[in-house]
């Protein structure tokens, strides 16, 4: 699970480098950040799937608050 968390924390570096650099000519930033961001969205979906079963009741009932969990 670290590792998953090392390379969302290493995407979040490279999608701020891209803003921050010149890039070569024929390069698209919008379409490079997209990958780069669908990237993060499927780890962090990894580790939110991982954290939900591995919580105890009394998180998950405070997790479903207010999404329709009346426990």
């Amino acid at each position: 699970m670290n590792n998953i968390i090392n390379d969302i924390e290493n995407l979040q570096e490279l999608q701020n480098l891209l803003w921050e650099k010149d890039l070569p000519k024929g390069f698209c930033r919008n379409k490079i950040n997209t990958y780069i961001q669908k990237m993060i969205n499927e780890k962090q979906k990894q580790v939110d799937d991982f954290e939900a079963e591995n919580m105890t009741f009394e998180q998950y009932a405070e997790h479903m608050k207010g999404r329709g969990f009346n426990g």
